[in-house]
C-alpha cells in the first residue's frame, strides 16, 4: 500500500489518502460525509482512531471517502509523527478490520450528516444546506476539512456552523468564512446576514458537562 500525503491550509493538520476507500458508505454512494474524533475517549469507537490517538502528538482525526485528516499539538514536528501514522493507516486498511465499531444494535456508530434536508426544515435552511453541500463542502474537503450546518437564526439572519478537521484552529478558516461561505450564502439567499463557527463553542460546552458528570460520580 503506498500512502500519500497532502498538505492543508492548517500546518498542524495533514491529509493522509491510503489509496483506497476509508469511509465505505460515502465512497460507494458519493457522499460528502465525514467521521471525526475529537479525543481519545472518542476515539475509542474506531480501531484506526484509537491507534493514531496513541501517537504522542496527535490531537484529532477525521475519515472522509478516500482520505483521513489528521491534527497535531503544534510543538510536535511531523518528521517524527509520520512514520507511526503511516504504519497506523497500513496495519489497519491490511487487516480488513471495519473502520468504526458497531453499536449495539448492529449499525456503524457514525453520526448522521447534518447536511441532510430534514422533514421541519424550512425552506430557507434547506437552501442554505444545499448550498453548503454543493458549493462549499468541495473545496473544503479537497483541504482535508468538513463543516457541520449547525442553525438558521431567522430573526437575525445569522447561519451558525462548525469547521472540522484540518479547518479547526486554521488561520485562513475567517477569511474562509467571511469572502468565501458568508459572501456565497448572501449572494444566492439575502435572508442570510452572517456565518458563524461555533465549533469551539460546542466542544466547550460538552467538555464542561463532560467535567460535571466525572465530579459527581467521584462524589458517589
Amino acid at each position: 500500500m503506498f500512502i500519500q500525503t497532502a498538505t492543508t491550509p492548517n500546518e498542524d493538520a495533514l491529509q493522509f489518502i491510503p489509496g483506497v476507500p476509508v469511509l465505505g458508505d460515502a465512497s460507494n454512494s458519493g457522499s460528502r460525509r465525514t467521521v471525526e474524533y475529537t479525543s481519545p475517549r472518542e476515539g475509542l469507537k474506531s480501531p484506526l482512531a484509537t491507534r493514531l490517538f496513541a501517537i504522542e502528538g496527535v490531537k484529532g482525526v477525521m475519515y472522509g471517502a478516500d482520505f483521513v485528516t489528521v491534527r497535531k499539538e503544534s510543538d510536535y514536528p511531523w518528521q517524527l509523527m509520520k512514520p507511526d501514522i503511516y504504519a497506523a493507516i497500513m496495519d489497519h486498511f491490511s487487516s480488513g478490520r471495519a473502520l468504526v465499531r458497531e453499536d449495539e444494535d448492529g449499525k456503524a456508530g457514525a453520526e448522521g450528516d447534518s447536511m441532510n434536508v430534514a422533514e421541519h426544515d424550512s425552506d430557507i435552511v434547506a437552501e442554505i444546506k444545499e448550498l453548503l453541500e454543493s458549493r462549499v463542502r468541495p473545496s473544503i474537503q479537497e483541504d482535508g476539512g468538513d463543516l457541520d450546518f449547525v442553525s438558521f437564526n431567522e430573526g437575525t439572519g445569522v447561519v451558525k456552523i462548525r469547521l472540522r478537521g484540518a479547518c479547526r484552529g486554521c488561520s485562513s478558516s475567517t477569511v474562509t468564512l467571511k469572502h468565501g461561505v458568508e459572501g456565497m450564502l448572501s449572494y444566492y439567499i439575502p435572508e442570510v446576514t452572517g456565518v458563524e463557527d461555533v465549533g469551539d463553542e460546542l466542544e466547550n460546552q460538552a467538555k464542561k458537562e463532560f467535567e460535571k458528570l466525572e465530579a459527581q460520580l467521584a462524589n458517589k
